[in-house]
């Protein structure tokens, strides 16, 4: 009766675990013999540095598209209240600042800008 017991737990566990991954979303698939199977859509995990690497891609194609729109003078002169400011607009002017990347993105997103 033990053995039956524990057969029982384990198909248990295993439908449990099933449910808990169809919760998430599911997708039907028929095999070679018409048999309509339901298998729980695989999980496609976001790691935080994914996530941090995103963030700053789009950033430096805004400096990229802003540096392209207005020019290097006129960026400039938009940067210069931001320098002169309290501590967090200086920070935001050093981050705001165009380094070689965003030249480079600046100029191969000229063309789409103006």
């Amino acid at each position: 009766m033990s053995g039956n017991a524990q057969n029982f737990d384990e198909r248990i566990g295993r439908v449990t675990r099933k449910h808990r991954a169809m919760s998430k979303g599911y997708t039907f698939r028929v095999d070679k013999n018409g048999l309509i199977n339901i298998k729980p859509k695989r999980a496609r995990g976001s790691s935080p540095f994914t996530m941090i690497i995103a963030l700053l891609a789009v950033g430096l194609l805004f400096k990229g598209v802003a540096l392209a729109n207005f020019g290097p003078e006129k960026y400039a002169e938009r940067l210069a209240p931001m320098q002169s400011g309290n501590m967090v607009e200086q920070a935001g002017a050093w981050v705001l600042s165009p380094g070689p990347m965003t030249e480079w993105v600046a100029r191969a997103v000229s063309d789409v800008v103006r």
